[in-house]
């Protein structure tokens, strides 16, 4: 399984490079320039659910190691 923050690296190269792909693309084919990026926007909304998913692993354990009460 690939580690998160490999993912997290993957995801933002696809968006980075779909924007400027996506612009390029407007003045060749405008069909692929609106494929392009609605992939985007789905690598964004993808980062979004991985960083969610993080916060909520490192609240869990944060949760776990409190020693307040002590």
């Amino acid at each position: 399984m690939m580690k998160m923050g490999r993912l997290k690296q993957l995801l933002l190269l696809i968006t980075v490079v779909g924007q400027f792909l996506g612009i390029v693309m407007l003045f060749f084919n405008v069909a692929a320039a609106v494929l392009i990026f609605i992939l985007q926007g789905v690598a964004i909304l993808a980062i979004f659910i991985v960083l969610i998913v993080e916060r909520i692993k490192e609240k869990e354990e944060d949760d776990e190691n409190d020693y307040r009460n002590y």
